[in-house]
């Protein structure tokens, strides 16, 4: 059944990038498996991730919308056709052999795979995050044989011409089909189109050129990063084929909850106790920040839940010098357990307002009510 990307990050179709984006923040976080209890939150987050991999693509993005899933076996080459956008023909003449379109004319010999891409998750600290860091990382990929240098061939070998091509790389085959009969040319089966084929494989990688092993990396993590961002290393991924590119290595950042700050973008939130007397009188108090204490000035008769913005106290924006806000927000704190002379000096205190009568109005804008 086929999937739709909209409904999978919970938005609808004309949404901007922005909003997008947005979306699959919140759900990457909502389901990434370091946190989530959810049975199959790892399918999930993997189900999020593609989705927004096609979405957040506004090449991508047009190709989904007008042919579905469909659309991501699409070519960057192939035919410009339905509107401009690039479609990939080739599937349907597999039928000829497997060697695609191109093979009708002669030009079906398929070039090197490049290597694939290794995805690793990566949780960073609050402060990791906020700060940046370097990290080092252990990752498993395919790398060149070192036993045979990437040849394929046992040490002390030759690799010969292919017999089956004859070094070309290409099968000539005849066929006859429903438009007659056609020459085509796939990619040798035998050689897989290098030209050259080994009689006596390197028994460390079987043939490959190309074996599994572990890898230390070190990464950079720019200050500012979030949760959901990833970043990419150049050809830090898979070995590819013989004479093809490396793949990249993609880390997916995950960020940790803190004990104190919450974050909004590049703004952090926090909730900070004061006494009774501290909002009656005012204080300037001792304020925790990212870059350490800091001074806030809690004027006279401040209300418990009063919010106060400390600029550029935030986080670091990503490849910026400026920063996010802090934001506090007061808790005013009502004893709990008093001393006599706390309680008779409240009780004073309690005699010179006028909440009460205060409250009594309530009483006579709703006459009839309690009658």
């Amino acid at each position: 059944m086929a999937k739709d990307y909209y409904n999978i990050l919970g938005i609808q179709r004309g949404t901007s990038q922005e909003e997008i984006k947005k979306a699959y923040k919140k759900l990457a976080k909502k389901y990434h498996p370091d946190i989530s209890k959810e049975t199959d939150a790892e399918q999930k987050f993997k189900d999020v991730q593609h989705a927004y991999s096609v979405l957040g693509d506004e090449q991508k993005r047009r190709n989904y919308d007008q042919f579905g899933e469909q659309s991501e076996r699409f070519g960057q080459g192939g035919f410009q056709g339905f509107g401009g956008e690039g479609f990939d023909f080739s599937d349907i003449f597999e039928q000829f052999g497997g060697g695609g379109f191109g093979d009708i004319f002669g030009q079906g010999r398929r070039g090197p795979r490049r290597g694939e891409d290794i995805i690793v998750k990566l949780s960073l600290s609050f402060e990791e995050a906020a700060f940046g860091i370097k990290k080092e990382i252990e990752v498993d990929r395919i790398e060149e044989c070192d036993n045979c240098k990437g040849s394929g061939a046992k040490p002390g070998t030759k690799i010969v011409t292919c017999s089956t091509c004859n070094g070309s790389g290409m099968e000539k085959q005849i066929r006859r089909t429903f438009l007659g009969t056609i020459a085509t040319q796939t990619t040798c089966r035998k050689c897989k189109g290098q030209g050259e084929s080994v009689d006596d494989p390197c028994p460390v990688c079987s043939g490959s050129g190309r074996e599994h092993k572990k890898k230390k990396i070190s990464i950079t993590i720019p200050a500012g990063i979030d949760s959901g961002n990833h970043l990419r290393l150049r050809d830090q991924g898979n070995e590819g084929e013989k004479g093809a590119v490396k793949g990249d290595l993609i880390t997916v950042i995950f960020v940790e909850p803190h004990e104190v700050f919450k974050r909004d973008g590049f703004d952090i939130f926090m909730e900070l106790p004061v006494s009774f007397s501290e909002a009656a009188l005012g204080n300037e108090i001792a304020v925790p920040t990212l870059k350490g204490k800091a001074k806030l000035k809690v004027p006279s008769g401040t209300q418990s839940g009063t919010l106060f913005k400390m600029k550029e106290k935030g986080i670091q924006k990503l490849q910026r010098k400026d920063f996010g806000d802090q934001y506090v927000r007061v808790i005013v704190k009502t004893p709990e357990k008093m001393s006599k002379k706390m309680k008779k000096t409240l009780e004073e205190l309690q005699a010179e307002e006028k909440i009460q009568s205060e409250r009594k109005g309530f009483f006579g804008k709703l006459k009839g009510i309690f009658d």
